[in-house]
């Protein structure tokens, strides 16, 4: 019987590999390897100079990064999954999906802190295990959350690269992209909850358990809670924090019409010290029990699509909203930031080919300061402006080419999702442009 029991495993198993796909990232029924040649630059950074009192934003230094040219991988990946009869109307469910480091020399089996790195390794992308049955399914490990996933039914560029929406939403700008992280994290030096990792919505999140429902009448949902493994010891020599991060999307599809609800919330996750000065951010030694600290970082996103013949019409709007409370905090120290986020994107059959538009905005936001003083975050905002093509070369195989302006206000510095290896100062612009392969995975093995 037991032997049995492992050729059936065996079976599912060969049967899923390289069929990682659906529920993946909610768009790509195989998983793909989208690699494409770049040109980017930033141009246009503001003059150097120091920030006016009371203004959120990042010293202006005047540099500018010169053109060059890469070749990105964007998420490629493989990986293998499978499910096993377990009686009782349940099945067991796996998945193991791992980067492909097209671009570059990584080793298969190295891994990084950030969801923006482009090398490849063992289970660094979307894997966990779990049950499945009438109820929907439940599983734990690393994985998109539901906030991030809805995002993926109006992406106009395959929901990645330097082109994709992740530039203006999940992000609040501040150089902040797209991460890979379980816990709450720490400044380089360990002293501080400083981390850009912390202000991150656009997240693959480890050490979580999800819970996704069936669909009843076009309508779905997903659960996700991300465990407070990063929880103080209970010592008056550090500061007490208990972080965690639990959202849910609600998606409704009827015909050619989607609407989608996204909701995630980041206790003691400190984002705010990833957007204010370092010297601002809660420090992790304590005194005496103090510093005292909490915060609260949540995100809401609305998403909506209308498909009509070739023609597929999508928006998104997006508020992001950081609070923090810090016994030690200084009058003139950042106490909150909000900012509201739109994009609109279009993609228009044209023969073979693919038309692929985003025009995306981010507005300046409001500020508060713990001691009530006037806070300014003029200068904070971002447009970002997307005009792709792709030709269908096959059924699994696309070339494309695009051109992406993230176009930063004066103290702005939003960059392209993955960085580009080129980052953003103060009002820069960051530009490129692109022409790429993309190969999805037959089904079958």
């Amino acid at each position: 019987m037991s032997c049995i029991r492992q050729l059936g495993w065996a079976a599912t198993f060969a049967a899923a590999v390289l069929a990682v796909g659906p529920g993946a990232r909610g768009q790509d029924p195989q998983p793909p390897v989208n690699v494409d040649f770049e040109g980017v630059q930033t141009t246009g950074a503001s003059a150097a100079g120091a920030l006016p009192p009371g203004q959120l934003g990042v010293t202006p230094t005047g540099v500018n990064s010169p053109s060059r040219s890469r070749v990105t991988s964007n998420s490629s990946n493989i990986g293998f999954r499978g499910s096993n009869d377990i009686g009782a109307g349940l099945s067991a469910i796996f998945q193991v999906e791992s980067a492909i480091g097209v671009d570059n020399q990584a080793t298969f089996g190295s891994n990084t802190a950030s969801g923006s790195a482009v090398g490849g390794g063992f289970a660094t992308r979307n894997t966990g295990v779990g049950l499945a049955g009438q109820f929907g399914r439940v599983f734990y490990g690393q994985w998109d959350t539901p906030y991030k996933a809805i995002s993926g039914a109006v992406d106009p560029l395959y929901f990645t690269g330097i082109a994709y929406t992740g530039a203006i939403i999940g992000t609040p700008g501040f150089g902040i992209g797209p991460v890979t992280n379980g816990n709450v994290t720490l400044s380089a030096d360990g002293k501080s909850y400083a981390n850009a990792a912390n202000a991150s919505f656009e997240r693959r999140q480890g050490n979580s358990v999800q819970y996704w429902s069936p669909t009843f009448d076009g309508l779905k949902a997903r659960i996700v809670y991300s465990a407070n493994e990063g929880r103080s010891n209970s010592s008056s020599a550090v500061t007490q924090v208990n972080p965690a991060i639990w959202g849910f999307s609600a998606e409704y599809e009827n015909g050619p019409a989607y609407v989608a609800w996204g909701y995630e919330r980041h206790d003691d996750y400190f984002g705010l010290g990833a957007i204010a000065p370092a010297a601002q951010a809660v420090t992790v030694a304590a005194l005496g029990g103090q510093p005292s600290a909490s915060s609260r970082d949540t995100g809401n996103k609305l998403v909506g699509r209308y498909t009509a013949g070739n023609t597929q019409l999508g928006v998104i709007y997006e508020r992001l909203e950081y609070d923090q409370t810090n016994s030690a905090a200084a009058d003139t120290d950042f106490k909150s930031y909000a900012r509201n986020a739109y994009a609109f994107t279009l993609v228009q059959g044209i023969g073979q080919g693919m038309l692929r538009a985003l025009y995306g905005r981010a507005r300046d936001g409001r500020c508060a300061l713990a001691g009530g003083g006037a806070c300014s975050a003029d200068g904070l905002g971002v447009r970002q402006i997307t005009l792709g093509y792709s030709y269908k070369l096959s059924e699994q195989t696309d070339l494309y080419g695009f051109y992406t302006r993230i176009v930063n206000d004066a103290h702005a510095t939003y960059q392209f999702a993955n960085a580009a290896g080129i980052g953003a100062t103060a009002g820069a612009d960051n530009i490129g442009a692109g022409l790429g392969v993309r190969y999805t995975f037959d089904k079958t093995f």
